[in-house]
């Protein structure tokens, strides 16, 4: 099921996560935005892999058990990148005093993606969830349709 194709995707997507993890400002500094530059890179090994990741899902020939085992595992990964992202995300938003519309907060009047906020939206535990959000959908119906 595995491919070369698949597995660079992957490293992408891993590359993709650090750089805008180390391009991100944090909390307690001012600068400007670079990691927007980042974001297509970003979007486009992001759909790259679940494209690749959704065609071989599609073509894997599992017994039902197997496909009924993915989709309860998916769930479980889903649920708690989920919460760890929740958790993530509220940290964050404290560190910097409150969100946009919270006058003096440090991205006070700011829209949401900005340089302090990247990492809300591209970190490890949104790629969790995007990838065991695909694998629980195309399991599912692999599992129903079997």
């Amino acid at each position: 099921m595995l491919s070369r194709q698949l597995m660079i995707y992957f490293l992408l997507c891993i590359m993709a996560i650090v750089m805008v993890r180390e391009f991100s400002v944090s909390p307690q500094s001012f600068s400007g935005n670079p990691v927007i530059l980042i974001f297509p890179f970003v979007v486009l090994t992001f759909g790259l892999f679940g494209y690749e990741l959704f065609l071989k899902l599609k073509e894997a020939s599992f017994e039902i058990s197997t496909w009924r085992n993915i989709v309860v595992c998916s769930c479980i990964v889903l649920v708690a990148a989920s919460v760890s992202e929740i958790v993530y995300y509220s940290e964050l938003i404290r560190e910097l005093g409150g969100s946009p519309s919270t006058k003096g907060s440090r991205i006070f009047s700011l829209p949401w993606l900005n340089q302090y906020t990247n990492t809300i939206f591209v970190n490890f535990y949104t790629f969790l969830i995007y990838t065991s959000f695909l694998m629980f959908c195309t399991s599912l119906y692999r599992w129903i349709k079997k």
